[in-house]
């Protein structure tokens, strides 16, 4: 396997050679939109199918991208029967959702699925919400309601040149209605099993010609779930505290000129409950999250430049942690989308990222990315294209107010800088006018967190301490897939089949997951550090049609085969994603009645659970299956009554490898206006 890996990623790198050097001449010339500057429900009109502009700047149909790409419509969002994101990629995907708490979730892609997953990049409309002090996505302080939702973009495997920072297993990309072409109003009222209660609301106004703001808001909570916790959760880390959480964003997208437009938008969110951290435990935290972003698009000639500044905060406490841990990260990001000619489409972009994040009085580790890169969209032949992608990010390390001789790092030691290239190759053929083959290469690049270089904490009353490791070096993924998808007249739908290879190298372990006790420090110290090598060998399999009389349906399989040259740690990473995945979907509606039905299957998971600050052990959940399912009646054109379930099978069941998953009976009302 190795040996394949390497002659694969030789031939490759000489093709990506080549490719950057077109990538630069591109440059050259002056800069086709961005997701929200385009009209999505007038071009799903005009294909007959969901459109992304994410993967290469340009409107495509998602047979078209260069990414194996799938998209969760916002109909299937609503027929989903979830309250929460990750609930519906789990319905609708062969993505690794595991649930550890009634509001906690980790999602990942094809392998290492540990708690508060790593190098899966979320986004909000071209926004990160990955968060750069603990480098994961918050799936709880995400603001966005589901009902804003006009599609989800699910992208598996490194597309760090394509997306950007930490796209390194996959991209999230969640896209809302645009207020100044959609016109969405609606508010739902939730309540159920375990003190469940919601209340949420969209609001668009319109201001204009293609002018509009968009308001939302959701207030939700509910009982945590009761089985799985330990002495020293409940009792010293308040993990049974009861989640809460709420939200709110605006959106105003204004047309300042026949050629240009703008838009501004922010968000504030907090969530509080028991979360699952990376080392196998339960504690409480209380993350506040706010936004705001700024962002302008000119249409030129031959096509659109776009800029954007934004800055995200996070105010996190935590259980027996004395301070709370404040981050920041601010993004500044200008493309050029051009069409050159009738085969040609290229985009270079240059993006400065500043992220800092405080633990301590009088300390502050940060660090500063500058990236530069390049995409080129080549239509070789009217039913053949290859897309090339290049990015350089270079990375400034720093810190002040570290230098404590309790700890085994000071401030020279995070003098650092380095730089790493990542790129993508993709080639789509349409043989026929239903067939389908893409195959492509990458290589994505995931950086240390903060949280991986700079952590620090102290609690001598147990005996040990925290460490980040500033010299750390990024996890490299090199992944090598082939796609064959089909359209179907006879499932009236479409199959498709994928294989894929990945290498990782200098895997990081992630915070608290090895003893590291020089001479000169007085207490254990935990610290990350790379584990090694790891191979990933797969195959994804999808099928979804419709049948007579209101019926449809969906099949999704993965096999992910992980082998590893790990160092042990206390994460265990290779096995914490299920070798099979099968997701299964079952619809009916006929008149004002919705019936929908959703299986999933999980093979055998295993990881490390932390029992107390001495104790730590090996534990494994077996294979399982769950069932969701959502029951709709339409009371008149605008309001429809719902009832909705989840884990139906059984009362408690282990799911992960945190708590007991419970069953849960919820009615909704939802008012469309």
């Amino acid at each position: 396997m190795p040996s394949i890996i390497h002659r694969l990623s030789a031939l490759t790198s000489s093709l990506v050679r080549c490719c950057v050097v077109a990538v630069t001449l591109g440059m050259q010339h002056p800069s086709v939109a961005h997701s929200q500057a385009i009209d999505h429900g007038a071009l799903e009109d005009v294909f007959g199918e969901a459109v992304t502009t994410s993967a290469t700047g340009k409107p495509q149909r998602v047979s078209e991208v260069p990414v194996a790409m799938d998209i969760i419509t916002a109909e299937q969002i609503r027929r989903s029967g979830a309250h929460d994101i990750p609930a519906v990629l789990a319905r609708y995907t062969s993505l690794d959702v595991q649930q550890y708490n009634a509001h906690d979730f980790s999602v990942g892609a094809r392998a290492f699925t540990t708690p508060m997953a790593q190098r899966l990049l979320v986004l909000v409309n071209g926004r990160q919400v990955y968060l750069d002090h603990y480098g994961y996505a918050a799936w709880d302080s995400i603001p966005v309601q589901l009902a804003e939702i006009r599609q989800i973009e699910v992208v598996q495997g490194p597309n760090s040149a394509l997306f950007g920072f930490n796209a390194a297993s996959g991209v999230i990309n969640i896209i809302t209605y645009d207020p100044s072409h959609d016109r969405v109003t609606s508010g739902v009222v939730r309540a159920g099993a375990g003190g469940y209660r919601e209340a949420s609301g969209v609001m668009t106004v319109p201001t204009g010609e293609a002018s509009g703001i968009r308001l939302s808001a959701g207030l939700r909570g509910e009982n945590p779930w009761n089985r799985g916790y330990t002495n020293f959760e409940a009792q010293e880390l308040d993990a049974r505290r009861a989640p809460t959480r709420s939200q709110i964003a605006g959106e105003g997208s204004f047309r300042l000129s026949s050629h240009l437009r703008g838009s501004i938008d922010a968000s504030y969110s907090r969530a509080a409950g028991g979360n699952f951290m990376d080392y196998g435990q339960i504690w409480r935290e209380d993350k506040r999250v706010w936004s705001l972003r700024g962002r302008l698009v000119a249409e030129t000639p031959s096509g659109f430049i776009e800029g954007q500044v934004y800055h995200n905060a996070l105010k996190a406490f935590y259980a027996a942690t004395a301070h709370p841990t404040d981050s920041a990260l601010t993004v500044a990001e200008l493309s050029s989308t051009t069409k050159l000619g009738t085969a040609h489409t290229v985009r270079p972009l240059v993006q400065v990222r500043h992220a800092t994040m405080t633990m301590l009085p009088g300390t502050k580790v940060r660090y500063n990315v500058v990236g530069t890169g390049g995409m080129w969209d080549w239509l070789l032949q009217e039913r053949l294209a290859l897309t090339t992608s290049a990015r350089y990010d270079h990375l400034w390390l720093g810190a002040v107010g570290y230098d404590d001789p309790a700890f085994p790092y000071g401030n020279q030691d995070y003098d650092r800088s380095f730089g790493e290239w990542s790129w993508n190759v993709g080639l789509v053929w349409h043989p026929t006018d239903v067939d389908t083959i893409r195959v492509s290469a990458a290589r994505g690049v995931s950086l240390p967190s903060l949280s991986d270089y700079g952590w620090r904490d102290s609690y001598p009353d147990f005996g040990y301490q925290d460490t980040g490791t500033p010299t750390l070096s990024p996890t490299v993924v090199h992944n090598y897939e082939v796609e064959y998808r089909r359209t179907s007249d006879l499932i009236r739908g479409r199959f498709g089949l994928t294989g894929f290879a990945q290498e990782y190298t200098g895997f990081s372990s992630g915070l608290s997951t090895l003893t590291f006790a020089p001479p000169a420090v007085p207490l254990n110290t935990y610290t990350p550090f790379n584990l090694g090598t790891a191979r990933v060998l797969g195959a994804e399999l999808s099928a979804s049609g419709k049948a007579a009389a209101g019926m449809s349906w969906g099949l999704r399989y993965r096999l992910s085969a992980v082998s590893s040259d790990f160092e042990a740690s206390s994460q265990d990473p290779k096995r914490t994603s299920p070798r099979h995945l099968i997701s299964t979907r079952l619809g009916w509606a006929r008149g004002p009645v919705e019936l929908d039905l959703f299986g999933r299957y999980s093979s055998l998971v295993r990881g490390y659970r932390a029992l107390s600050e001495e104790e730590v052990v090996l534990s494994e959940v077996k294979d399982y299956v769950s069932v969701a399912a959502r029951a709709g009646f339409r009371l008149t054109e605008r309001l429809t009554l719902a009832v909705e379930g989840e884990n139906l099978l059984h009362g408690r069941q282990q799911q992960t490898l945190a708590l007991q998953a419970m069953r849960r009976i919820y009615v909704s009302l939802t008012a469309a206006f």
